[in-house]
C-alpha cells in the first residue's frame, strides 16, 4: 500500500474521466451520418475539451492539457475561421484528439506523455489562426451597437450593473496587487472567481458581450493557475484593459458604441494570444471615442435637434428639454435604488472637487472625479435617467480630458462642475413644480460644460467666472494646515478603504426600518404592560400573606382552647366509641386522648395552613423567578431595539462636505479667508435626525463666517492668524448627541444685542441694563430679530435663527450658546439619538397623565415657601440666581383655573421662550415611549402636544411638545384633548399591521446562490409564475433556512463560498426534515462529471445556466407537481 500504488489509482481515474469526455468530442468530430460538422455545431463542444484540459492540468500532464487547451480555444473561436479554412481547422481537431487518445493509452499503461507532440501541434493551430490577420481588423466593423448596448429589462439591469461594478472595482484592486506581486496565488484565484461569475451572469441575463469578454480573462487565469503561462507585465496590462472595456460596457453608453467596435474584438484577440502563450503587442489605453463620435455627441444636447445620421447611435436627448427629459417617469423599486446610490456619487464629486481646489496636480483626486462621473452617468444611463447621464457625460469628457494632459484645472472650472452637480441635485429632487427654473439652469449648466471641453476656453470659463460674481477667489489655507488635513484624509481614506473590503453592505428602505422601530415600540408597551401585571401580581402575594396571617394566628386561638379539651358530658353520640370496641372506657383521661368533631377541625385547619405556608412559598419563588425572566426579556428588548435604530444610522459627517461648501461660497461672497475644520464625522445618528439637521447646521457656519470672522486685515492687526478657523464636531453623549459649531472671530456684540432688544420693544431699558449676559444673547434666536447693519443676500433679513432653535426643538433637542467678545462663539446643539423611541418623564396633573420628553428637563424641585414668592398674578420659583416662572400644567393646558400649591413638585422645561416650571400633581417615573403621531386629530397638531404614547395599561398619554408650551394658539387649542377620554386608544393609535395574502405553503420555494443577478432574476420568474421564492446568499445559509422552514422544492448553485452545491445536497439529505425535498441543481457547469456526482448524492434534477424560463418551470412542475401558469 505504497504512494506509489495511490498514484496509480488516481492516474485510473484520470485516464477513466479523459477518456469519457474524449469519447463525447470525438463523435461530435465524426457525425454518425459521415457529413462535415459545422463551426457553429461544434462550438459547444469546448466544454468538453475544458474538462479535459482542466483534469489535465490537475494531475500533471503539461502535455496534454496543452493539447486539450489548443482544443478548446479552437472550439470556442470556430465561427471566426474562414469558411476556406475550415476543413484544415476541423482536420487539425480530428488529429489532437486522435494524438490525445495515444497518449492517454502510453499513460494507462504507465507510460509518460510526449511533449513535442503537444508543441507540434500547437505550431499548427497557431499558423491557422495567423493565416486570418484580415478577420481581426475588420471585425470591429460587424459589430453592431445592439451586441455592445442590448436591449435588457430595466429592473434586471437594476441588480446586475451595481453587482458587476462592484466585480470590476474588485477585479482592479487584485490587478493593482499583482502588479506589485504577480506571484499571489490567492489574488490570482480571487481575480479568476471574479471573472467566471461575472461571465456567468452576465450570460444570464444576455449581456453577451460583457461575457465574451471576461471569457477569455477567465482562460488566461487558468492558464496561469496551471502552470501554462506567465503572469508577465503585458499580460497583466492586457487584463487590465479587458476590465476597462468591461467597465465602458456596463456604463451602457450609446456615445462609445465607435470605441468599443474597436476596443472589445481587439482586447479579445489579445487574450487569447495570451492564453495560447503568444506574444502580445500592447494595445493602447482605452481611450474617449473618435471626433466624429464626440461631435455627434455634442451636437445632441448643443442643437437639442435630430442627430445627423452618421451611423453611430448618438445619446437620445430630447428636443427641447422636454418635462419627460428632465423628469422621466421610472419605476418606484429601481428608483429607491438609484436615488441614494446617485446621493452618495455626488457627495463624493462634491468632496473631491473642493479638495482640487487646493491640489488642482492630484493626479489621484482627478482619477477619482473622473471615476466617480463615469460610474454614474453608467447608473443614470442604466436607469433611464437620460438628462443625468447626460450631464455627467460631459464631465466625465472634461475629467478625462484633464487626466490626459489636454486641459489644465484652472479655479473657475470648478465653479462649473459644482454647479453641475447641484443640477444632478435638483433633477433628483423630481419636483415638477420647479421645471421652469430647473430647464434654465440645466441648458446654462450644459453650455458651460460644452465651453469647458474647448482646451483654447480656460481662461475664458475663468474670465466669465469672474466677471459673473463680484466675490473674492478663496484665498489659500496654511501650508501647514492643509498638510495636516491631507494627512489625516490619507489615513482615513487608507483605513475606510480597508474596512470596506470586509464589510458587506445591503439597502434597506426606511419605510420597512421604521415599522420594524414600530414593531419593536409595541414590544416595548407589551413589555411596559407585562411588568404591571407582575407589579399586580405581587401585590396580590403580600395580600394573601396578610390574609394567611390573620388565619394562623385564629387558628393559634383556636388550637389553645379546643386543641386538648375533653368532650363534654352532654356530647352527641357520634362521639361514643366504635361500635363492637368497648376498651376505652378502661382508660382515663390522662391515658388516652379522646377528639370531638372541634378537635378534628382544628386539626385540620392546622394542616391547611401549613399548605398555604408551602403554596406561598413556591409563589414566591415563582415570582421572583418571574422578575428575573423580567429582566432578561428587558435587556433583549433594549439590545433589539438598540440593532434595530442601528440600522437607521448614518454617520454625522455624512452632510459635511455641504457645510465645506457653503464655507467655501460665504468666504468668497464676503472676501474672507475661512477654513473648516471638522472632527467626529463617524459619529452614528438616527437618519432623520441627519437629514433635519443640515440646513439648521449650514445656516449656523454661514453665520460663522459672516458675522463671527474678521476680515484678514482686522484679524492680523489682532495678532490672529489671517485665516479664521470654523471648528465643526460631534460626540455622543449618553442617549444624545453633541454638535458644536465654534469659530475664533469677533464673538457676539451683547451691547448691540441688547440695544437691538431695546429698540425693537423686546425689553424695558432698565430691565435690559440689569439682564446678564447670557440672557441677552438668548433673543438673538427671536422671530426677525438681527443685528446686520444692512439688509442683503446673505444677512440682515432676521430670518435664520429663530427657525435654527425651532428645528432644534422639534427633535426634542436644545441649543446653548458661549460667547467671549474677541475670542469667538460656539453653538452647542444637544439632540436625541433617535427620533421614534425616547425616553419621557411621566406626570400625572388632575386625573390625566402626560409625557414629557426627558431631554427638555433640566430639573425637578420641590414647590416650598422659602423659594417661592408672588409678584402680582405670578408665582416665581428661585433657584440659585435664576428666577423662574412657575405655572400649573392644569393651567397651562386650559383645563381650569388652578393655583399653585405649595408642596407639590415643579419640573423645570426647556421652552421657545426659555425656562418655566410646571406643577404638576404627581411624578410617576422615567419611562422609554414610543411617539406616536397624532394622525387624524388635527385640532392637537398645533396645540402643545407633539404626540402620543400607550401606557402599560393601554392608556393614551399625550406627550407633551416643550417648544410650543408656552404658545397662545396651543393654550386656546389643547382645550380640545379632552375629547380623548371618550376615544378608545385603538381608534387614536392602531399600531402598525402588514396585511399580506395567506402564504401558499406548497408553492414556497428555495434559491440558493451567490449571484444577486441570478437570485433577482430567476426569483422574479419564479414568482411571475405564481411561487412564493425564499432566497439564500451561500449553501450555509441554505441549509439553515431550510432546517427552519419547509419548503417544496430546493434550488441550488454548485459553486458557492461557505458550503458549496455538494454539501448543500448532503446537508439536506442527511436531514428528516428534507429528505425528501425535491433538490434542483442550477449552474454553469455542463459537464456530465459534475452532473453525476450530484444525481448520485441525491439532487432530483441537473440544469445548466443560462436556463430558459419555460423549461424551469416545467421542471418544478413534475417534481411538485403543482399546476402554475407559465408566460408564452
Amino acid at each position: 500500500m505504497s504512494s506509489e500504488f495511490d498514484r496509480q489509482g488516481l492516474v485510473d481515474i484520470f485516464v477513466l474521466e479523459a477518456s469519457e469526455a474524449l469519447d463525447v468530442l470525438t463523435k461530435a468530430l465524426h457525425p454518425l451520418d459521415g457529413s462535415q460538422p459545422t463551426p457553429a455545431q461544434l462550438q459547444e463542444q469546448y466544454v468538453w475539451a475544458h474538462k479535459i484540459r482542466g483534469a489535465s492540468g490537475l494531475y500533471g500532464y503539461e502535455g496534454l492539457a496543452l493539447m486539450g487547451s489548443l482544443l478548446e480555444s479552437t472550439l470556442e473561436e470556430a465561427p471566426t475561421i474562414e469558411a476556406a479554412l475550415w476543413p484544415k481547422a476541423l482536420e487539425i481537431l480530428q488529429g489532437v484528439a486522435v494524438s490525445f487518445k495515444t497518449q492517454l493509452q502510453v499513460i494507462a499503461g504507465g507510460g509518460a506523455e510526449d511533449l513535442e507532440i503537444s508543441a507540434q501541434w500547437k505550431s499548427q493551430v497557431a499558423g491557422l489562426f495567423s493565416a486570418v490577420p484580415s478577420s481581426t481588423s475588420s471585425e470591429p466593423a460587424t459589430l453592431a451597437p445592439d451586441y455592445l448596448v442590448p436591449s435588457l429589462d430595466a429592473e434586471v439591469l437594476s441588480y446586475f450593473v451595481p453587482e458587476a461594478n462592484e466585480y470590476v472595482q474588485t477585479m482592479e484592486g487584485l490587478l493593482h496587487r499583482l502588479r506589485e506581486d504577480a506571484r499571489d496565488d490567492e489574488s490570482i484565484y480571487r481575480l479568476y472567481c471574479m471573472a467566471h461569475t461575472l461571465k456567468g451572469s452576465a450570460h444570464t441575463i444576455g449581456f453577451t458581450v460583457v461575457c465574451d469578454v471576461a471569457s477569455p480573462v477567465e482562460q488566461c487565469l487558468i492558464a496561469v493557475r496551471e502552470g501554462r503561462i506567465f503572469l508577465l507585465p503585458d499580460l497583466l496590462k492586457t487584463i487590465d484593459l479587458a476590465v476597462e472595456v468591461i467597465r465602458l460596457l456596463l456604463s451602457r453608453d450609446g456615445g462609445k458604441v465607435v470605441q468599443l467596435q474597436h476596443d472589445v474584438p481587439n482586447v479579445i484577440h489579445a487574450l487569447v494570444q495570451a492564453c495560447n502563450g503568444e506574444s502580445v503587442a500592447l494595445l493602447p489605453q482605452v481611450e474617449a471615442p473618435p471626433a466624429s463620435a464626440i461631435h455627434v455627441v455634442t451636437s445632441v444636447v448643443e442643437d437639442f435637434s435630430e442627430p445627423p445620421d452618421s451611423g453611430v447611435e448618438a445619446l437620445p436627448v430630447s428636443s427641447p428639454l422636454t418635462d419627460e427629459y428632465l423628469l422621466p417617469h421610472l419605476d418606484a423599486e429601481v428608483l429607491s435604488y438609484f436615488a441614494p446610490e446617485a446621493q452618495e456619487y455626488l457627495e463624493s464629486l462634491e468632496a473631491q472637487l473642493l479638495r482640487l481646489e487646493k491640489e488642482a496636480h492630484s493626479a489621484e483626486v482627478i482619477d477619482q472625479l473622473f471615476r466617480t462621473a463615469h460610474t454614474l452617468k453608467g447608473s443614470a444611463y442604466t436607469v433611464g435617467f437620460q438628462s443625468v447621464g447626460d450631464l455627467m457625460h460631459y464631465v466625465e469628457d472634461f475629467m478625462g480630458a484633464v487626466r490626459e494632459g489636454r486641459v489644465t484645472i484652472l479655479p473657475g472650472h470648478t465653479d462649473v462642475l459644482l454647479r453641475s452637480v447641484d443640477v444632478v441635485r435638483l433633477l433628483m429632487r423630481r419636483d415638477p413644480g420647479t421645471l421652469g427654473m430647473l430647464r434654465q439652469r440645466f441648458s446654462d449648466t450644459m453650455q458651460e460644460l460644452k465651453r469647458l471641453d474647448q482646451p483654447a476656453a480656460s481662461q475664458m470659463v475663468s474670465s466669465d467666472s469672474g466677471a459673473a460674481r463680484t466675490v473674492a477667489p478663496v484665498s489659500e489655507e496654511p501650508h501647514d494646515q492643509e498638510t495636516v488635513e491631507s494627512a489625516k484624509a490619507e489615513e482615513g481614506k487608507t483605513t475606510d478603504s480597508k474596512a470596506g473590503e470586509d464589510r458587506e453592505v445591503i439597502r434597506v428602505s426606511r419605510d420597512r426600518l421604521e415599522r420594524l422601530l414600530n414593531l419593536v415600540g409595541e414590544l416595548v408597551i407589551g413589555r411596559g404592560r407585562l411588568e404591571q401585571r407582575l407589579h399586580i401580581l405581587e401585590q396580590l402575594s403580600q395580600q394573601v400573606l396578610a390574609y394567611k396571617g390573620r388565619l394562623v394566628e385564629s387558628v393559634h386561638s383556636f388550637e389553645e382552647k379546643h386543641t386538648f379539651t375533653l368532650p363534654s358530658a352532654t356530647s352527641s353520640p357520634a362521639a361514643d366509641p366504635i361500635p363492637g370496641f368497648n376498651g376505652l372506657s378502661d382508660f382515663g383521661s390522662l391515658e388516652f386522648d379522646k377528639y370531638d368533631d372541634f378537635n378534628i377541625l382544628a386539626r385540620r385547619i392546622s394542616e391547611v395552613t401549613a399548605d398555604i405556608s408551602e403554596s406561598m412559598t413556591q409563589l414566591s419563588g415563582s415570582i421572583r423567578r418571574s422578575h428575573e425572566d423580567m429582566s432578561h426579556l428587558a435587556q433583549l428588548t433594549l439590545g433589539m431595539r438598540d440593532e434595530i435604530a442601528r440600522a437607521r444610522m448614518v454617520p454625522i459627517g455624512t452632510p459635511f462636505t455641504r457645510f465645506r461648501r457653503a464655507t467655501r461660497e460665504m468666504a468668497r461672497a464676503t472676501g474672507k479667508e475661512v477654513t473648516l475644520i471638522t472632527s467626529g464625522e463617524h459619529t452614528d445618528v438616527d437618519t432623520g435626525v441627519v437629514e433635519r439637521l443640515v440646513d439648521p447646521l449650514i445656516h449656523l457656519v454661514r453665520n460663522a463666517v459672516y458675522h463671527g470672522i474678521e476680515s484678514a486685515a482686522i484679524r492680523v492687526a489682532k495678532g490672529k492668524p489671517a485665516a479664521g478657523s470654523i471648528y465643526l464636531h460631534a460626540a455622543h453623549r449618553g442617549n444624545a448627541v453633541l454638535i458644536e459649531v465654534e469659530d475664533d472671530g469677533a464673538g457676539l456684540d451683547v451691547e448691540k444685542i441688547r440695544a437691538k432688544a431695546v429698540e425693537r420693544g423686546l425689553i424695558r431699558p432698565e430691565v435690559a441694563r440689569s439682564l446678564p449676559e447670557s440672557e441677552v444673547i438668548k433673543y438673538i434666536f427671536m422671530p426677525g430679530f438681527s443685528t446686520a447693519d444692512q439688509v442683503g443676500d446673505q444677512a440682515g433679513r432676521g430670518v435664520g435663527m429663530d427657525v435654527v432653535k425651532r428645528v432644534i426643538e422639534s427633535m426634542n433637542g436644545h441649543i446653548d450658546v458661549e460667547s467671549i467678545r474677541g475670542v469667538g462663539t460656539k453653538f452647542t446643539l444637544s439632540l436625541p439619538l433617535t427620533l421614534l423611541i425616547a425616553t419621557a418623564l411621566m406626570v400625572r396633573a388632575g386625573g390625566e397623565c402626560y409625557a414629557i420628553p426627558l431631554p427638555a428637563v433640566r430639573e425637578v424641585t420641590m414647590l416650598t415657601p422659602s423659594v417661592h414668592q408672588r409678584v402680582g398674578e405670578r408665582s416665581i420659583l428661585h433657584i440659585g440666581d435664576e428666577a423662574i416662572e412657575v405655572q400649573s400644567l392644569q393651567q397651562i393646558l386650559s383645563r381650569s383655573t388652578v393655583a399653585v400649591e405649595i408642596g407639590k413638585p415643579v419640573v423645570i422645561v426647556r421652552t421657545a421662550s426659555g425656562m418655566i416650571g410646571i406643577v404638576v400633581d404627581e411624578l410617576l417615573g422615567r419611562q422609554e415611549i414610543v411617539i406616536k403621531p397624532l394622525g387624524s386629530l388635527k385640532s392637537l397638531n398645533r396645540s402643545s402636544f407633539g404626540g402620543a404614547t400607550i401606557d402599560p395599561e393601554g392608556r393614551v398619554v399625550l406627550v407633551l411638545d416643550p417648544a410650543r408650551l408656552l404658545g397662545r394658539e396651543a393654550q386656546a387649542l389643547a382645550a380640545t384633548d379632552v375629547a380623548l377620554n371618550t376615544m378608545a386608544s385603538t381608534d387614536l393609535l392602531a399600531p402598525y399591521t402588514e396585511t399580506s395574502e395567506p402564504k401558499a405553503a406548497e408553492r414556497l420555494l428555495l434559491l440558493i446562490d451567490d449571484s444577486l443577478s441570478i437570485r433577482k432574476f430567476v426569483g422574479r420568474m419564479l414568482e411571475s409564475a405564481g411561487y412564493e421564492v425564499h432566497t439564500a446568499v451561500d449553501g450555509e445559509e441554505g441549509l439553515r433556512k431550510a432546517a427552519s422552514q419547509q419548503y417544496q422544492l430546493i434550488i441550488t448553485d454548485l459553486e458557492m463560498p461557505k458550503l458549496n452545491g455538494f454539501e448543500v445536497i448532503q446537508g439536506l439529505r442527511s436531514r428528516e426534515q428534507t429528505q425528501q425535498t425535491p433538490v434542483i441543481v442550477m449552474t454553469t457547469r455542463a459537464g456530465d462529471k459534475h452532473r453525476q456526482m450530484a444525481l448520485n448524492i441525491g439532487a432530483s434534477s441537473y440544469i445548466a445556466k443560462p436556463v430558459e424560463e419555460r423549461a424551469l418551470i416545467q421542471e418544478i412542475e413534475r417534481w411538485i407537481g403543482k399546476e402554475v401558469a407559465v408566460r408564452q
